[in-house]
């Protein structure tokens, strides 16, 4: 069976979609990563706040 020239550019279209929808989820989880990474230098650089202050305050 051949394929026409419409169904050749839907199938090219479906690609072209389906690579933007991975580039799109590809780019939320280097996003999400990025904040999880941040969230926990955050969490360090408190922890070593409050145990300069403990050791301070005694």
């Amino acid at each position: 069976m051949q394929d026409t020239n419409w169904e050749k550019e839907l199938e090219f279209d479906e690609l072209d979609e389906q690579s933007f929808n991975a580039k799109k989820r590809n780019a939320k989880q280097r996003k999400r990563k990025w904040r999880e990474i941040e969230a926990f230098k955050e969490q360090q650089r408190i922890h070593k706040e409050m145990e300069l202050y403990d050791s301070y305050s005694y």
